[in-house]
């Protein structure tokens, strides 16, 4: 199994995501996160302050209604990611002006390497596809949005 069908196997993913601003829908992923075990809740407010720090630095939000917020830190010992799906979508100031409806969210650790860059390169690509994406927005569960994302 490739790096990037690995890391969509153990990722978390939320499909109804609610906050309003990108600060706040991270807080929601690095909470399920947490509730799926994948980040002990000790270090929660150390992860997600790698990831504001990087999103303070350049924000992640793209064109096309994405959002990859990333940030390295050594609160993980490999890659985690979350993937949330806004399905109306949330003001965060995109390149385009569209609302930001998915948002692949990723905890890097210090010695990821380039690892991580090959499966952030991979979903970014399948993320331009506008079918995908629309999948991924209308999909109803965990297994649907990564069938979207399979594809």
């Amino acid at each position: 199994m490739n790096t990037y069908d690995t890391m969509l196997e153990k990722a978390v993913v939320v499909t109804s995501l609610r906050s309003e601003d990108i600060f706040g829908v991270i807080a929601e992923l690095m909470d399920a996160l947490v509730a799926s075990g994948a980040l002990p809740e000790a270090k929660k407010d150390e992860a997600k302050q790698a990831i504001v720090r990087r999103e303070m630095s350049a924000s992640t939000v793209m064109t096309d209604e994405i959002a990859l917020p990333h940030g390295r830190t050594d609160v993980v010992e490999e890659l985690v990611c979350a993937i949330g799906v806004h399905k109306d979508g949330f003001a965060a100031d995109a390149p385009d002006g569209e609302p930001t409806k998915v948002v692949i969210l990723m905890l890097v650790p210090p010695s990821a390497g380039s690892g991580y860059m090959v499966f952030l390169g991979s979903i970014s690509r399948k993320l331009m596809d506008p079918t995908t994406r629309e999948a991924i927005i209308s999909a109803p569960d965990r297994d649907g949005v990564l069938a979207a994302l399979r594809g």
